[in-house]
């Protein structure tokens, strides 16, 4: 017998560890926030740097995640969700809501987009909690969510502050992809049987609704653009970002509860701003630092392990 203490329970021996533990919640929402991270810097290097645009790289992403997942999406159908309800989550984290996004970042810096989107997105999630599922913030987690808030302030002041009246038009579309994202996140830990399965409805639905117009409007365009170009986004934004990434932020939020698995998309700032200075040579400032920090400070308030009911 080794040192990990083992049960067994109806004659399956299991070693303690689960998915729908807080630990494993917290871990998901951590992974999940890495990965989007580097969202918005692929996004706008294959909107800038290459032949690719808006459409290209939607119609990309979830062709991929769609005939990934689609197996397992014809084997267990709907599972009992509705069809407005199917619908609500492939607007907000599917194909509309890329859309919506990577038309703002062909026009804004990747910073305007860090800050603007995942910041709305967490007070969106918590008023829909509240109003639709009656889950409330706890004091310390709305202590927390308004440091997180005053964070992302502070390290986006710099970016918002200089942007130009073109720059402005995004961030209409930021935040309108703030409040798709919020809806995917409130929906989904309502309706959803699991974290996977919500995965494949999210990708085979926008699969469904952007693949048909984008052939009868481009027919073969894909194969006439650079290979590598077309890989590149493939593979991050088909399967790390559409199938890794929203699993682990789905299991987060279901089971942290929508409001607080929401607060991981404040993590997306700090990779996206490393990664932004790496990539694209935008170098944050003291301010950013300093807002980081105490988005980060927020962050672990909020997730502190308490007694409060609230998402």
């Amino acid at each position: 017998m080794s040192n990990i203490e083992k049960r067994k329970t109806g004659g399956v021996m299991r070693t303690g560890f689960s998915w729908d533990s807080r630990a494993a919640g917290i871990a998901c929402g951590l992974a999940s926030a890495l990965i989007w991270g580097a969202f918005p810097v692929v996004t706008r290097l294959g909107l800038s740097r290459t032949a690719l645009d808006a459409w290209d790289v939607t119609v990309i992403r979830y062709t991929v995640s769609g005939l990934i997942l689609l197996p397992l999406l014809w084997r267990q159908g709907r599972q009992g969700v509705g069809w407005g309800a199917a619908a609500l989550m492939v607007c907000g984290i599917g194909a509309p809501y890329m859309l919506v996004v990577a038309l703002g970042l062909a026009r804004a810096p990747v910073e305007q987009f860090a800050v603007v989107t995942p910041s709305s997105m967490i007070v969106f999630a918590a008023a829909l909690s509240a109003l639709w599922l009656g889950l409330w913030l706890t004091r310390r987690q709305g202590v927390g969510m308004a440091l997180i808030l005053a964070g992302v302030a502070l390290a986006g002041w710099r970016a918002l502050g200089a942007a130009s009246r073109a720059e402005l038009g995004a961030w209409a579309l930021f935040l309108t992809g703030g409040a798709l994202w919020a809806v995917y996140t409130v929906v989904s830990r309502r309706h959803a049987a699991s974290a996977l399965h919500a995965t494949a409805l999210v990708s085979v639905g926008s699969m469904a609704l952007c693949l048909p117009p984008y052939l009868a409007w481009r027919g073969a365009r894909l194969w006439q653009l650079p290979l590598a170009d077309v890989l590149v986004q493939a593979l991050y934004q088909g399967v790390m970002v559409s199938v890794l990434a929203l699993f682990f932020f789905s299991q987060a939020v279901r089971v942290l509860g929508p409001a607080v698995g929401a607060l991981f998309a404040a993590l997306v700032p700090l990779a996206a701003t490393l990664l932004a200075a790496w990539q694209l040579g935008e170098q944050p400032r003291a301010l950013a630092w300093a807002g980081l920090a105490l988005t980060t400070a927020g962050m672990a308030l909020a997730l502190w392990p308490g007694r409060g009911k609230a998402g």
